[in-house]
């Protein structure tokens, strides 16, 4: 019973201890800005999230947004031919996504609508 009390302890001890964890996410889309997408998020590191929003999105698409803690959002507009868009990152997802709306109407967009939203877990 000892060894399995002083086990649980160390890996309790080691979580508390570690306090400077981070979360990595990316947002990808393709030059059509948006008509395919990839996202991700509660990844180790920059890389790796990058990684999967770009496999996720597929070939022709770029890196347009990384963040680490919070949330991020994005938004297209949806008027056929529109090439309008937008993402926030904020410490919310409703600030995100206030943040991905208003850019979009700000780059012309009248019909902007939030394609795709996530948090990081810490």
């Amino acid at each position: 019973m000892k060894s399995i009390l002083c086990t649980a302890t160390l890996i309790i001890g080691m979580f508390v201890t570690t306090g400077d964890a981070f979360s990595y996410a990316s947002l990808a889309i393709d030059s059509d800005r948006g008509s395919r997408l990839g996202f991700s998020f509660d990844y180790n590191n920059a890389y790796d999230a990058d990684q999967r929003a770009l496999v996720e999105c597929g070939q022709g698409c770029r890196i347009v947004k990384n963040f680490s803690t919070g949330c991020g959002a994005y938004a297209a507009d949806q008027t056929y031919g529109e090439t309008a868009y937008g993402w926030g990152v904020a410490t919310n997802k409703e600030q995100a996504k206030n943040i991905a709306l208003s850019q979009c109407q700000h780059y012309g967009g009248t019909q902007c609508v939030i394609r795709v939203w996530a948090c990081n877990s810490y």
